[in-house]
């Protein structure tokens, strides 16, 4: 006994972070979960590139008692609009797409702001959401052209807003489904062939913008609003997807489409936190990763106004009291997303749900929040001080 009491003090001098940050307690992540009436949810924490938890709950069809596992795929809402950034950057890395080239280039006539005719709408703003490309007008409608919504000769300015491209920080779903028709359209390819060929498959990862295309349809979850089933797997496995290209008409595609697993998301997000890279596999350049998280308005640019996003990454200054995380929350009919990292300390949070509650603190979910705190007071220190709780447990036990 005394021969414990003096190794566990040795221990203790030696792991200090191991002592100060207990390991997360499953039973109270469950509460978590429960408190916000989750149907069925996954939390997973990178650290340095590596899972360090992971924890699944609740069901992915609530009426067959089907649990939600590590292969459950959800429907990533506008997360989806991060994941293509990473495309969309790879193919600024090739040269294929330029931040701040007129996107009339890409789609071969012009397209202007009528309020603005000379200034030029680039890609930096669209996915900056500073395009001036308003929520408004026909792009609703699967059956209108991007020509007949936004080019300059029709001059439709019920699909602008009154200001400058590029000036004023305006969330724009129908700018963000742009930055998918200018993928397909220097590429030659539908927006999902392309991802996989770029992205998905050399990370070994299994998603998809749209769940009838997933290797595994059995694990696609369903969707619940207020604990009534708002989607079932059965429609969502039944939507088509026209996998070729078309700029005109793939407008909608990229705001919030991609299926994916809460462990495949971890990885994508590894690589922002990092330097583009995961598990030893290169998709971006550093420069392109660092440019994803900066100010847009600070580069003298075609962005001229601030906004609370980089390049489709959110800046966000609430969920730290001292330093800015980044990442992207969706909302996906009756669920709130959520997918933060914290380069410094190279943290991954990912929070996925099908179904439970909407309320938000100071725009994040309220869930997420909490959730957030807690795992980074466990895992959020520097490298120096992070120790594997499973590390520290197992020296315990050799010390008994």
């Amino acid at each position: 006994m005394k021969r414990f009491k003096i190794l566990l003090l040795c221990l203790m001098l030696i792991f200090p972070a191991a002592v100060r940050a207990s390991a997360p307690d499953d039973i109270a992540i469950d509460q978590m979960f429960k408190a916000a009436n989750t149907i069925g949810g996954s939390v997973v924490i990178m650290k340095e590139g590596r899972v360090v938890y992971a924890r699944d709950y609740g069901f992915k069809n609530l009426r067959s008692k089907l649990p939600v596992d590590e292969n459950t795929y959800f429907r990533a809402a506008s997360i989806t609009k991060m994941i293509t950034g990473i495309g969309l950057m790879k193919l600024v890395d090739e040269g294929r797409l330029a931040l701040d080239a007129d996107i009339s280039e890409y789609f071969g006539y012009q397209i202007a702001n009528g309020y603005y005719p000379r200034i030029p709408i680039t890609l930096r703003q669209l996915m900056s959401h500073t395009s001036s490309i308003s929520e408004g007008g026909g792009y609703s409608s699967k059956s209108r052209k991007v020509a007949q919504m936004l080019a300059k000769k029709v001059d439709l300015r019920g699909n602008y807003y009154k200001e400058k491209p590029g000036s004023t920080y305006r969330y724009s779903n129908f700018g963000a489904g742009l930055t998918g028709s200018l993928m397909e359209a220097v590429t030659g390819l539908s927006i999902n062939r392309y991802m996989q060929q770029a992205i998905f498959t050399p990370l070994g990862i299994d998603a998809a913008y749209s769940a009838s295309l997933l290797q595994r349809p059995d694990d696609v979850s369903n969707q619940y609003k207020n604990g009534v089933l708002d989607q079932a797997v059965a429609g969502q496995l039944r939507k088509t997807y026209e996998d070729f290209a078309d700029p005109e008409s793939h407008y909608r595609i990229t705001m919030g489409d991609a299926w994916l697993t809460s462990r495949d998301m971890a990885k994508l997000t590894g690589l922002l936190s990092a330097d583009g890279s995961v598990d030893s596999v290169r998709i971006l350049s550093p420069q392109s990763t660092y440019l994803m998280r900066q100010e847009q308005m600070t580069l003298n640019q075609s962005v001229t106004g601030p906004s609370p996003y980089g390049l489709f990454l959110e800046h966000n200054d609430t969920l730290l009291p001292d330093k800015t995380v980044y990442g992207h929350q969706g909302m996906s009919d009756g669920a709130i997303l959520n997918c933060y990292f914290e380069p410094d300390s190279d943290f991954v949070f990912v929070l996925f749900s099908n179904g439970g509650s909407m309320v938000r603190e100071n725009r994040i979910g309220k869930l997420a929040r909490k959730m957030f705190a807690y795992f980074y007071d466990i895992y959020g220190g520097n490298t120096e001080e992070f120790v594997n709780a499973e590390e520290a447990t197992w020296v315990v036990q050799e010390a008994d």
